[in-house]
């Protein structure tokens, strides 16, 4: 049974006593990144986010950034809260939705502690199904040297919504040719990371060996007709699902069996010596539901998604855009949550 405690402008139920925690784990987009209409490229935190999470470390809080990005798209990110924030034995981040994890940096690098990719035959199901409907698939993978690979598979139809508002973004230009608009998108990627190793690996076909030779950390189907998708591809199958299905905004992703960030932060807090109920955690969208669900603090930004709110111990007052994270890490400051 929850304990029901008052936290900040609401009530909220929680697993433990409001003290103790360790760590503060925390999604970015929707949640500690600001501008959520804007691609992610040009989102930033908010100086007020950034000074709480200085402050935590400060204190010496365990600080986890958790998304389904790529690890080395989300560490440039973190340069503005503190000089040496990479060597920060508190700093952490996790990667690929919980699937994988890097410490502090040693001599110059952050190691790679955990890393989880799909079984062989799971990478073959999934690619069968999207070659099946003819998608655009994103495969997301490590390179032998240890440079992230993107690579990806098919053709998808921006609608006119998304590419007027990529275009006024002025990230890429507008071109009503889908596979320009994917690649233009992919380069902008390329440049605005150019100090972080970025490889651009078109495929031809749907090689289904080839994919699952790469050791896939996640894949991503574009589509406007994600949730059609994900229900038909677990109509389809005779038995249990032999990967996890989560769904987005106009694309849904292919994640190993099991693997989210609930699970993936669980790991790292057991790594650390404590459990989840010793770790706060933020977030809004589809991919946190299980983090906010299983943390000994969950909190939803006001932003979030109704199913996501139902299952979090908290739902802030505060949107990302009014500085949630920060503000609710305050509260929990003067609290003494984390003494």
């Amino acid at each position: 049974m929850k304990e029901k405690v008052g936290v900040g402008a609401c009530q909220a139920v929680t697993k433990r006593t409001m003290s103790g925690f360790k760590m503060v784990a925390t999604d970015l987009d929707g949640t500690f990144m600001l501008d959520t209409k804007t691609p992610p490229w040009v989102q930033k935190p908010s100086e007020r986010n950034i000074a709480a999470v200085r402050e935590l470390l400060n204190r010496g809080v365990y600080f986890v950034p958790l998304s389904g990005r790529q690890i080395p798209c989300m560490a440039p990110l973190l340069r503005g809260v503190m000089p040496n924030v990479h060597q920060h034995p508190q700093s952490y981040i996790g990667g690929y939705n919980g699937g994988v994890f890097v410490g502090p940096e040693e001599d110059g690098l952050r190691p790679i502690l955990r890393q989880e990719s799909f079984a062989p035959d799971a990478v073959k199901q999934a690619i069968e199904y999207v070659a099946k409907e003819g998608l655009l698939v994103k495969i997301f993978h490590e390179m032998p040297d240890g440079e992230l690979g993107v690579s990806w598979c098919g053709d998808f139809d921006y609608s006119v919504e998304q590419a007027e508002f990529f275009a006024a973004c002025g990230e890429f230009p507008y071109t009503p040719d889908s596979s320009i608009a994917v690649r233009c998108l992919d380069e902008k990627f390329r440049d605005f990371y150019r100090n972080v190793p970025y490889v651009i690996d078109p495929l031809q076909g749907y090689d289904a060996e080839a994919i699952a030779a790469l050791n896939p950390l996640k894949m991503v189907v574009m589509t406007n007709e994600q949730d059609m998708h994900i229900a038909a591809i677990s109509d389809g199958m005779n038995g249990p699902l032999p990967f996890d299905l989560v769904r987005g905004n106009f694309w849904y992703e292919y994640m190993p069996s099991g693997v989210n960030k609930s699970s993936g932060l669980s790991w790292l807090a057991n790594h650390l010596g404590f459990t989840m109920d010793e770790c706060v955690a933020f977030g809004d969208s589809s991919n946190d539901f299980e983090m906010l669900r299983d943390a000994g603090l969950g909190v939803c930004m006001d932003n979030g998604r109704d199913e996501v709110k139902a299952v979090s111990a908290k739902v802030s007052q505060y949107s990302n855009d009014e500085d949630g994270v920060g503000r609710e890490i305050e509260i929990l400051l003067e609290q003494g949550a984390f003494d």
